[in-house]
């Protein structure tokens, strides 16, 4: 009797064994990240950097880069919940160039707590030198520029040939002060009834 008892304990613990560490399928892949989504939305402290990631991708963000944009957060000492407010606030395509421009986190946070927006074009030239793969804008095409207002033609000026003279301009010369007509003579009391 306790042979079979045994014996089916055994069973049952292999046979949970082998349920809980067959291997994941999509679907339940998919399960899992969307219980992950749901989690983090209602406990935005408790957001790491695979959140990060999948948030990236699920805005359209190739994993290479995401992955890219989670390292340099990580080396820059940005941590996830700032990343997470964000990609919130200003989407997932503002945090990869502003994370890729070197953006300190004192800056992300300031941005976010104003409710502002950095120059973004500017951002995607350091994004780009940093390594972060950004689409370019699409070429405009020159146009011609006429002037509206007709400048006025001024007379040369006259060449210089040293630093500080003119032509033209003669300086008269000055008589030098002789420096001994300042010396108190008072004998250096500063007294002026003893001169």
């Amino acid at each position: 009797m306790i042979l079979t008892l045994v014996l089916g304990c055994i069973a049952g613990a292999l046979t949970l064994a082998t349920v809980a560490s067959r291997p994941a399928t999509d679907r339940s892949r998919q399960q899992m990240s969307a219980r992950r989504e749901k989690f983090v939305a209602r406990n935005p402290t408790h957001v790491n950097s695979a959140d990060i990631v999948a948030s990236l991708r699920r805005a359209g963000i190739d994993a290479d880069q995401a992955t890219f944009i989670t390292d340099r957060a990580h080396e820059q000492g940005i941590k996830p919940f700032t990343l997470w407010l964000w990609v919130e606030q200003f989407g997932a395509e503002a945090l990869s160039i502003v994370v890729a421009a070197d953006l300190t986190h004192r800056d992300l946070l300031t941005h976010i707590s104003n409710g502002t927006m950095p120059d973004m074009e500017e951002l995607k030239l350091f994004a780009a030198a940093n390594g972060l793969e950004v689409e370019a804008a699409p070429a405009t095409e020159k146009r011609g520029v006429s002037p509206s207002v007709k400048a006025k033609k001024r007379p040369p000026m006259p060449p210089i040939f040293d630093p500080g003279t003119y032509p033209g301009l003669e300086v008269p010369s000055r008589r030098r002060v002789n420096l001994s007509d300042n010396v108190l003579r008072d004998g250096g009391t500063g007294d002026a009834a003893a001169a």
